[in-house]
C-alpha cells in the first residue's frame, strides 16, 4: 500500500446524506447510492457529472456515521429537496486507491492507516474523509460488477 501527499481545493457540493451506525450503513449505502443515481440529473451547475464523491464524518465517541453522496458543483444557485449542499475547505490529504470488490475495502483501509503510521503522518480526525469515484467506478447497486472497481481514498492530514 503507497500513499500519495496531495493538496485538495475547495469544493463546494450536493447531493443525499446518511446518518447511522456501522452496520446501518453496509445496509442502506446501497440504496442511497441508487437514490442518487436516480436524481442526480436534478442538481445544477455539476463540474463533472461522471464524478462523484462520498463524503464521511464519524463521531467516534458515539460510534455514528454520516454519509454524503454528492457532486462538486460550481456553486450554489439550486439545491434540489430533500439534497444538501455544503463546502469542505481546501486541504492536505493522503490519497490511496482501492481496487476490488467493496468487500475487500476493510483491508485496504488497514493497509492505508499502517503506511501512515510507518510513514510520520497524523490523520485530522475533525476533517471529512473523501471517497472520489470517476469511471472506473460501477456503483455498489450493479452487485454483478464489482470485482475490478477502483477508485480513490482521501485521508486527511494534520
Amino acid at each position: 500500500m503507497e500513499g500519495t501527499i496531495v493538496h485538495v481545493p475547495q469544493k463546494h457540493l450536493i447531493g443525499l446524506s446518511f446518518s447511522g451506525s456501522f452496520p446501518m450503513l453496509v445496509e442502506c449505502m446501497p440504496k442511497l447510492w441508487e437514490t442518487f443515481l436516480k436524481r442526480q440529473h436534478e442538481i445544477p451547475l455539476v463540474i463533472s457529472p461522471d464524478v462523484r464523491y462520498d463524503i464521511s464524518d464519524e463521531n467516534r465517541t458515539y460510534q455514528m456515521y454520516t454519509e454524503y453522496i454528492v457532486v462538486e458543483v460550481e456553486r450554489f444557485d439550486h439545491i434540489p429537496a430533500g439534497m444538501v449542499g455544503f463546502t469542505i475547505p481546501a486541504k492536505t490529504y493522503a490519497r490511496f486507491t482501492h481496487t476490488g470488490p467493496m468487500e475487500q475495502v476493510q483491508s485496504t483501509y488497514h493497509g492505508l492507516f499502517g503506511w501512515l503510521n510507518e510513514n510520520g503522518h497524523q490523520v485530522d480526525e475533525r476533517a471529512l474523509r473523501m471517497e472520489r469515484y470517476d469511471e472506473r467506478y460501477v456503483p455498489s447497486v450493479h452487485e454483478s460488477v464489482r470485482a475490478d472497481n477502483t477508485y480513490e481514498i482521501f485521508i486527511p492530514l494534520r
